[in-house]
């Protein structure tokens, strides 16, 4: 697990150091665009263009990487990130960076798919365990830490584009301290949709009731923040905090979904979460770190909704259908958040801006109903049929080939001299070397 470890400490920094710049971004252009003066709507389109490039660049970059290797597409879209950035600081108005915003996802999406499957070749099926769980660890802890970076210049300079043109630059150093691996051979194809909704429909709608959610949180949270009064120290708290404590109930959450009923564990999360997104909408004249708790709990909460419904989903299908199923519920995460920027904009021009969080409630009010209609109509699996939780990112299908479950079989005893094998392990380079 060490040789592991160094393989892919580099990848992870990377990563870290560009995370930082993008979660930072992500915000600070829902603010930008809020000081010009246009509308939530306005902000809801410019991220609805974000995923939008996220989901198209996750289904067609692998191609890219197969092709040039890992260190060449991390390059490479780092400095177009770097490039669109330039161009979205000169031109700041909604139509460009409608456009800007869909490259900029397709960027983030290159970023995803390169780290994830450097870890990926980077170990057996034995460790995939432990690093996917690094790799959420470093992932939320980069794009939580990464929102304090708005307290460091006014919101209308420069400074905050520098900032990110830095970072993105900065980040294709430690990839580049190691050598490319050969072409990326990994089978992503999906499973039939229609398949996955008859068998097994509470999953599917809550990856995409999911998607609603988060997208929204992450593109109007700042406006819901910033219409309310808060500082801009007080909104990197309010955003950073609450992906933070996303990171901090993974794991118990996850917990008891493996001790109990799953379908119940998600409906309870649901209910959960609507009860306190209704309690949010009235949050605006709450003393602030009362509104900060409550910001922290609805990150910790809503953030298991989606690996929650991944692992409920695979409970129904067998190991060998997992990295289908998984690839389609993450396309079907992807229209859910490329919809719910449109739609939850409309709610805070009607309510105000903490119209945000009814709709939230009205999402989870739908899918408990939905939820206690299955517990009437259909038998439950029992508590022994179902698969171990996994905290699973919402990035691209490479990362659900970390999923243990996802290969079964003899690779599973692989020992440490034969993990030596792939591509980013220490023996590897230095053979290459000796070439």
């Amino acid at each position: 697990m060490r040789r592991v470890m160094r393989s892919v400490i580099p990848p992870l920094i990377s990563l870290v150091i560009v995370m930082l710049g993008n979660g930072f971004f992500n915000t600070f252009t829902s603010l930008r665009i809020s000081i010009e003066g246009h509308p939530s709507w306005v902000i809801g389109i410019l991220n609805a263009s974000y995923y939008t490039g996220i989901m198209l660049g996750s289904i067609y970059l692998e191609k890219l990487l197969d092709r040039i290797g890992h260190i060449r597409t991390f390059a490479i879209f780092a400095s177009i990130n770097s490039f669109i950035i330039v161009i979205q600081a000169l031109f700041v108005s909604p139509i460009s960076w409608m456009f800007l915003r869909f490259f900029t996802g397709i960027c983030a999406a290159g970023f995803f798919i390169v780290i994830e499957s450097w870890l990926l070749l980077s170990t057996g099926v034995k460790n995939r365990g432990r690093l996917l769980s690094l790799y959420m660890l470093t992932l939320y802890l980069a794009q939580g830490f990464g929102q304090f970076l708005l307290n460091l210049s006014p919101l209308t300079s420069l400074l905050p584009f520098a900032i990110t043109i830095i970072l993105s630059s900065l980040s294709v150093i430690p990839v580049c301290m190691m050598k490319s691996s050969g072409p990326l051979m990994l089978e992503s194809s999906i499973t039939n949709i229609f398949q996955i909704l008859r068998k097994a429909p509470l999953g599917p709608i809550g990856c995409f009731i999911s998607g609603m959610i988060m997208s929204s949180f992450y593109g109007l949270g700042p406006i819901f923040a910033k219409e309310i009064g808060l500082s801009v120290f007080q909104i990197s708290q309010i955003m950073g905090f609450t992906i933070l404590g996303g990171l901090a109930l993974q794991w118990p959450i996850g917990h008891l979904s493996d001790i109990f009923n799953r379908r119940k564990v998600l409906i309870g999360v649901s209910f959960m979460l609507m009860i306190l997104t209704f309690v949010l909408f009235h949050s605006q004249h709450f003393p602030y770190y009362v509104l900060l708790t409550l910001m922290i709990l609805f990150g910790g909460i809503s953030f298991t909704f989606y690996p929650l419904s991944i692992t409920y989903t695979c409970d129904f299908f067998s190991e060998k259908n997992i990295i289908g199923i998984t690839c389609a519920l993450l396309v079907i995460y992807g229209i859910g958040c490329i919809i719910g920027p449109l739609i939850s904009p409309v709610f805070m021009t009607l309510l105000g801006p903490s119209g945000l969080f009814i709709y939230i409630s009205i999402l989870c009010g739908i899918y408990i109903l939905f939820g206690l209609w299955r517990v009437l109509h259909t038998k439950p699996l029992r508590e022994d049929e179902q698969s171990d939780y996994l905290p699973l990112p919402r990035a691209t299908s490479l990362a659900f080939h970390l999923d243990p479950r996802s290969d079964p079989g003899d690779e599973d005893e692989l020992d440490e001299d034969e993990e030596d094998q792939y591509p980013f392990g220490e023996e590897y380079e230095d053979e290459d070397e000796d070439d």
